[in-house]
Parts: structure tokens; C-alpha cells; sequence
């Protein structure tokens, strides 16, 4: 009889309740936080959302190229990209650039294919880089001409909206001159230039 005293006694009903709606709100609570730190994919994830509502992107890099191989060649570069996205690739399209050396006022311009990817659909804080295509260099006092070039790298999330991601990108790669250029310079007798690179970019 107490006990169904108890049970039917409207205070008790009233707690009961009231605790039932508590622990709802902190599981729910829960899950909402779990949820957001899973999705996390960038270094300041305060608004990290998905860009996969449009299949096209276009973006644009800033950055520095450095010289490894002692050949005075190291350059500024912009360039700026184009393609196609998804869930799973980030950017897979074309680009071009302007790269001038710091000190030697030589240009390369340089045309490629690159893609961007995580290698999966899940968000991800840091992605892989590639770019191969065909560099037209301005060098000393010689006739515009081309050769191959290409960078590989790993490029990490800073910052994801719905407008734009803004990433670092670090990168190695190399600018290649056959033999026939190798004549036509003076300061260059080696075929290939190796390079490191650093860069800021952001995607739209």
C-alpha cells in the first residue's frame, strides 16, 4: 500500500518526469557534441561544412618556391585553379601560375593537371596534392621556351565554410630542361632543379 502510495503520489510523478526530461536533453546534448567533434576537418573547425553542393570549384594559391639544388632559381608564385569536386576529390581539373625568381627576375610560367583528394568521402583534416604539366621559362637573356614540371604534397585544412577551405599546402617537386635549353643557358648545365614549396590556398 505504501509503495502504491507512492507511485500515484503527484510529486513523485512530477520528479520523475522533470528527471526523465533532464537525462533526455544530456544525451541529447551528448550526441550533438559527439557528432561535431567526428565531422571535425580543419585546424579551426568553427564552421566546418560540407562544399559538395556544386560539382564545380575554382581556387587560388600564394607561395614561395625554394631553390634546392643552388641554381638561384627559387620563386614567388600565384596560381590559380580550376575543376571538378566531390565528396571524395576535392579539386580535379587544371591550372596555371605565374612563378618569378626572387633574384634573378627569371619567369616560369607554368600549365598543368593537378587533383586534390583525401582518398576518401568522410571529412578528412589533411589531403593529398598532385600537379604534372608544361612550364614556358623566360631565362636570362635566352628565348622563351618549355619544359616538364611537376609537385607532389600534402596540404592541410585550416578553415571550411560553405563559401570557401583555406589550406597550407607543403610540397616537393621539380622543373625539368633537356639538353637543347641546357645549351642555350649559361648558368644552368644540370637537368633537373629540385624544389620545396610552400603555399596558402583557399578553394571556392
Amino acid at each position: 500500500m505504501i509503495f502504491s502510495h507512492i507511485i500515484t503520489n503527484p510529486a513523485v510523478k512530477a520528479i520523475a518526469l522533470s528527471a526523465g526530461l533532464l537525462f533526455s536533453a544530456l544525451s541529447g546534448s551528448a550526441g550533438n557534441i559527439e557528432s561535431k567533434t567526428q565531422e571535425r576537418e580543419s585546424i579551426f573547425p568553427a564552421k566546418s561544412l560540407s562544399l559538395a553542393f556544386s560539382h564545380f570549384t575554382w581556387g587560388a594559391e600564394v607561395g614561395s618556391s625554394i631553390d634546392l639544388t643552388g641554381y638561384d632559381l627559387s620563386t614567388i608564385d600565384v596560381d590559380v585553379l580550376f575543376g571538378y569536386k566531390n565528396s571524395f576529390i576535392r579539386m580535379a581539373g587544371f591550372g596555371a601560375g605565374v612563378h618569378r625568381s626572387v633574384h634573378r627576375g627569371d619567369n616560369f610560367i607554368p600549365v598543368y593537371a593537378t587533383i586534390q583528394t583525401s582518398f576518401r568521402s568522410r571529412p578528412s583534416l589533411c589531403f593529398f596534392s598532385a600537379k604534372i604539366g608544361y612550364s614556358f621559362n623566360s631565362i636570362e637573356d635566352s628565348p622563351t621556351f618549355g619544359d616538364l614540371t611537376s609537385l607532389l604534397g600534402i596540404g592541410f585544412n585550416l578553415s571550411s565554410s560553405k563559401v570557401a577551405k583555406s589550406y597550407i599546402l607543403v610540397s616537393a617537386g621539380y622543373r625539368y630542361f633537356n639538353q637543347r635549353h641546357i645549351d642555350k643557358l649559361t648558368s644552368i648545365d644540370r637537368h633537373y632543379i629540385f624544389l620545396a614549396r610552400l603555399a596558402l590556398g583557399v578553394n571556392f
